[in-house]
């Protein structure tokens, strides 16, 4: 018998011969932790009643006057079904049996009792006591464990909120930013967007200071936002000295030049030098539906050059440059895919050392000398149905060169490339023609364009039952919502270089860095920061935790691999 559990027991013994429960529990008591007695059915009940979990094992006899131990197991039975009882009685009745084989009884013990008997029957009792307090035990932790994963998912949900918050909000002036504008704009059905320029503001920032620059700056994004509030706007800053305006409706160009009029107007008191400053703003206007932002921003550059204060964008701004662009463009992608000036460069991943741990591929064309990143030409190669065979290309110039040199290189893809059947077929051929996957982690970009998340998962665990890594690249650029890591389950998330390049000035871009950091960790997802550009940015990504690194501080991009 294990003496330790028993001296944890509390018994209720009910017998209503004097001598004989004091004979048993003086017998009993000193093995156990506590030994009640009550007189007969009525007092064994009521003291049993007064707190059900009180006692571990009931003794009681059957006969008893006023209320038997049948008709008080029977009441107990209805509170508790698994408290353990033992029966004893000077009778051995068949009727008797029958109604304990009802009650779950644990023993039936026969008067005279012999108590080692009884002791017996109690150990037998202690079985059912063991798994029941276990069973409690592990009810309880998992309570606990289900309070705990809720508190968390909480934390988590509050800091997702917070991160959305800031990622949305910019720190200067409190307005939303541009990510929050083109998010804004894309749920209108009718969106006019107006950016906005203060005028020649780099010159009062170098003659008065850029703490003088920055309530410049406060004060007119204030003018601007109760502007907009009044007349069913809703207002931004989209960075340095520039804002913006949106609303879902009609343009009204007289609403655009009285607020033109109302800045003009208003002067700003500049407390340290006790003056006041007047400025001027120009607004580039637009109410296109396709890609109306860049289009209000391209009248802003005209309505400059013009010198006039308001302009509305029409398609006589860009229609002959741009097709002339495109024209120019086309030619050399189609020359540099024939002539193999379509080349990969290679920037290092290093680790907390400054050791190179990977490199990633990045497209170039070679023209004339010159080396031309992807802005130049990705969209003209989208739009000429080119952008497929440059991807090929790449995704060939990685895998040779992984092969070669046994290195690990990072390939980049996006949603296009997913979708496209080619594309996948050259990355499964070239995966399984050597043995080096091993070596391959394939970038995706974080895009709020992403619809289909079937294909995106598909292809992901395809890539991974082929032993590639996948990571996920400029995390905190797009809708950099937690639940996307959750479902695409990446082994990596590079930290978008935006985030990354200000930490060491600027609080809240530290305190998002860190966030994703930490999340990341918590989901065994390894980090990498982008854009580490000088010594202190990379101190304080080691002190945040940070896996990788990279960025102009370490190499720039070189067609070189070490």
């Amino acid at each position: 018998m294990n003496i330790k559990l028993l001296k944890t027991f509390r018994i209720l013994y009910v017998e209503d011969e004097d001598v004989l429960r004091e004979e048993v529990a003086q017998n009993i008591a000193p093995f156990v932790k506590e030994v009640v007695c009550a007189v007969d059915g009525i007092d064994g009940f009521n003291k049993y009643s007064a707190d059900r979990n009180y006692f571990d094992i009931i003794i009681t006899d059957i006969l008893m006057p006023r209320m038997n131990g049948l008709e008080m197991v029977d009441k107990i039975r209805k509170i508790d079904a698994e408290i353990p009882i033992i029966y004893t009685t000077a009778f051995n009745d068949n009727e008797y049996m029958q109604k304990t084989i009802e009650q779950s009884i644990v023993s039936y013990i026969i008067k005279p009792i012999d108590i080692e008997q009884l002791f017996k029957a109690i150990e037998k009792a202690s079985f059912q006591i063991e798994n029941e307090r276990l069973k409690r035990q592990l009810l309880t932790m998992n309570e606990e464990l289900e309070r705990l994963v809720e508190q968390k998912t909480k934390e988590l949900r509050d800091a997702n909120k917070e991160l959305v918050r800031q990622l949305h909000t910019d720190n200067l002036t409190k307005l939303s930013n541009r990510r929050a504008l083109l998010e804004d704009i894309n749920k209108m059905d009718h969106p006019v967007v107006s950016i906005i320029d203060i005028d020649s503001f780099k010159t009062i920032n170098d003659l008065y200071g850029e703490s003088v620059g920055n309530e410049i700056l406060i004060s007119c994004a204030s003018q601007i936002k109760r502007f907009a509030k009044a007349n069913g706007y809703k207002a931004y800053r989209m960075g340095a000295d520039v804002f913006a305006m949106s609303r879902d409706g009609e343009l009204n160009l007289d609403d655009l030049a009285r607020l033109i009029k109302e800045i003009s107007s208003n002067r700003i008191w500049v407390e340290k030098y006790s003056m006041m400053v007047g400025i001027d703003i120009t607004i580039g206007v637009c109410d296109d539906t396709v890609d109306i932002v860049e289009k209000a921003h391209m009248a802003l550059v005209r309505a400059k050059e013009r010198k006039i204060s308001l302009l509305m964008y029409g398609s006589e701004l860009d229609a002959q440059d741009e097709y002339e662009n495109d024209i120019k463009w086309t030619k050399i992608i189609k020359e540099s895919i024939e002539n193999n000036k379509v080349v990969g460069y290679y920037q290092p991943i290093v680790d907390a050392n400054g050791q190179i741990a990977k490199y990633e591929c990045l497209m170039r064309i070679l023209q004339n000398d010159e080396v031309f990143i992807p802005c130049y030409f990705l969209d003209i190669a989208k739009k000429v149905k080119l952008y497929p065979e440059l991807t090929k290309i790449i995704i060939k110039t990685a895998f040779e060169n992984a092969r070669k040199y046994k290195k690990a290189i990072n390939i980049n893809l996006s949603i296009q490339d997913i979708s496209n059947k080619e594309v996948v077929t050259l990355i499964t051929d070239e995966l399984a023609n050597g043995d080096v996957a091993e070596f391959i982690t394939f970038e995706l970009l974080e895009s709020e364009s992403i619809e289909d998340y079937e294909k995106i998962i598909s292809f992901i665990n395809m890539i991974k039952s082929m032993r590639c890594k996948i990571a996920i690249d400029d995390f905190g650029s797009g809708y950099s919502n937690f639940s996307y890591l959750l479902r695409l389950k990446p082994d990596y998330i590079k930290i978008d270089g935006s985030l990354v390049k200000n930490i060491h000035i600027d609080h809240n871009s530290y305190l998002i860095t860190k966030t994703i950091n930490d999340f990341a960790h918590s989901l065994n997802i390894k980090t990498v920061a982008e854009f580490v550009h000088c010594k202190e940015v990379f101190e304080l990504l080691k002190e945040i935790g940070v896996d990788r690194y990279q960025g102009f501080y370490f190499s720039k991009p070189n067609e070189t691999i070490v």
